[in-house]
């Protein structure tokens, strides 16, 4: 894809336009990529898989497109639109974004038909490992389906340093407020054939579901995954429209945001004699004391959100459910700020002692200073 262009997500793929199909690989519990660039390939919700289709990518296979695998890793993973029989479109080598997050930006064909479609990944950890497979969902949408999907204006550029960071905060510290479930929304209108709900930040798995008048639509609607909902057609006065939605209650700007108030926090630690601008220039002992302090600041967020009627419902409809979940995070809150003063304390003053000591001569006996170039380059000592 040229620098520049415009694709579309799996939730929003169109005809005729680009969509990038994203896929993310860890390894012992950490981001970590392939040994070659994952293959691709394209199939129609009908495709037939066998039992032996990882073997679709063989040893030699691998072997032959290595140095053309290793061309595409640093050059475009634009697709093509040539379909082959009963196989799809594709293997393409998909491009890397981060450590352990590849993308194939994939060219939907414009005369392609409506529908679900799925991305197979192929790949292996190792030359010793035998390829594994991964299979992922994505729709496909008519060109004219007007999407609500004006973004921020924002735009957001992360590092591995900091996308590995962002994850550790999300998954270990914060994670239920980042996965929450809403079952039974009712949308209300935003227009003739949009809807509208409470909250953003949407969860693209699972995939959102929408009812009219109780009865699930599989089809003729699409989310932008940010709280709006585009219908094909229109709607009638009596319809009512509920949505079930997973949602995360911060943005990667949050998160990114609490990260850097953690930097600035080891920062201002005394001894404060050195100071790093930016995540990916810290010091890796640090990244515990940064994330742990992200991890606070979203708490006070939290706590925050109690103070308004929107976000408190989320988290229980009756007061005590309420007072509950306040007191849970507010002990939380203290724990991680016990952990946070113990960890600074002695972070930036203890240091392992020297394990190396150089000793130059100053003063030699008469021809001590050829005695000691014999004992320095010497080949028997």
């Amino acid at each position: 894809m040229e620098k520049g262009s415009m694709f579309q997500t799996r939730s929003t793929a169109l005809q005729g336009e680009y969509v990038r199909l994203y896929c993310t690989f860890e390894r012992d519990g950490r981001l970590q990529d392939p040994i070659v660039p994952p293959m691709v390939r394209v199939v129609t919700a009908a495709y037939d898989q066998e039992s032996s289709s990882s073997s679709d990518v063989s040893e030699s296979s691998a072997t032959s497109h290595t140095s053309s695998a290793s061309e595409s890793s640093g050059g475009s993973s634009q697709s093509s639109t040539e379909h082959v029989s009963g196989k799809g479109w594709g293997p393409f080598y998909a491009k890397k974004e981060h450590n352990g997050i590849w993308y194939l930006d994939w060219y939907v064909p414009a005369d392609l038909v409506l529908g679900d479609y799925y991305d197979i990944w192929n790949f292996k950890w190792d030359d010793s490992a035998d390829y594994e497979q991964i299979n992922l969902k994505f729709s496909v949408h008519a060109r004219d389906v007007f999407l609500n999907t004006v973004a921020k204006a924002l735009s957001i550029r992360t590092s591995d340093t900091t996308v590995e960071m962002m994850l550790a905060l999300q998954n270990n510290l914060i994670l239920e407020v980042q996965r929450i479930p809403v079952h039974w929304e009712q949308g209300y209108r935003g227009g003739p054939r949009s809807l509208n709900f409470a909250f953003g930040n949407w969860i693209p798995d699972p995939h959102p579901q929408l009812r009219r008048n109780k009865r699930l639509m599989t089809s003729g609607w699409t989310p932008d995954m940010n709280g709006h909902i585009d219908l094909e057609s229109g709607m009638d006065p009596e319809d009512n429209f509920y949505a079930q939605y997973h949602f995360r209650y911060f943005s990667d700007e949050d998160l990114i945001s609490f990260l850097n108030e953690g930097l600035f926090a080891m920062n201002a630690t005394p001894p404060a004699s050195m100071s790093f601008g930016s995540l990916p220039s810290s010091p890796f002992a640090w990244r515990f004391g940064i994330t742990l302090y992200a991890s606070m600041q979203a708490l006070r967020r939290l706590l925050m959100g109690l103070t308004v009627q929107e976000r408190a419902i989320i988290f229980g409809e009756r007061p005590e459910d309420l007072q509950r979940a306040q007191s849970i995070w507010e002990k939380l809150y203290q724990d991680y700020s016990t952990m946070w003063m113990e960890f600074r304390k002695d972070i930036k003053t203890n240091r392992l002692p020297g394990i190396q000591m150089i000793v130059t001569p100053e003063y030699t006996l008469p021809g001590g200073r050829s005695r000691w170039f014999r004992y320095l380059y010497s080949s028997n000592i």
